[in-house]
């Protein structure tokens, strides 16, 4: 799901009820760059979607308000580039998380770099599970 919208939860309970499986939020938000010695937008569409550690507050907060409004699994992606950021995602109530950005920045490796960032921080933290830590952000967990 794009974030480019009025209210991202009310269009995810709307695909919810339409019978989607699951929600992957966000996609890129809007940006744009000027060359200011050409004076022109650098990409000919003019606007671009950005990506990386820029959205991940954007991501974050949509998934949040996701998690909120339904019931079916979230894959959170936007800015993901260590294990902290991961388990910031999964709190917020994603159930997985794709990684992009960070591939480029580091190589395939950052998977495994990931996931064992994550395993330290939970078993430092006490969890078994990542389906504990799903939605601790949220009021009542």
């Amino acid at each position: 799901m794009s974030p480019n919208v009025s209210n991202i939860s009310e269009i995810a309970f709307a695909c919810e009820k339409a019978g989607a499986d699951a929600i992957t939020a966000i996609n890129t938000v809007q940006g744009m760059i000027i060359n200011i010695d050409a004076k022109r937008p650098v990409l000919s569409y003019k606007r671009g979607g950005m990506s990386g550690p820029a959205v991940k507050p954007v991501a974050i907060r949509s998934v949040y308000d996701i998690y909120e409004k339904v019931s079916i699994p979230i894959i959170g992606v936007g800015g993901i580039m260590n294990g902290r950021d991961a388990i910031e995602m999964m709190q917020a109530g994603a159930s997985a998380v794709g990684i992009g950005s960070a591939v480029y920045y580091y190589g395939v490796e950052v998977f495994q770099k990931i996931l064992n960032e994550i395993k330290e921080w939970m078993e430092k933290n006490n969890y078994d599970s990542v389906k504990e830590i799903i939605g601790l952000a949220h009021d009542g967990n």
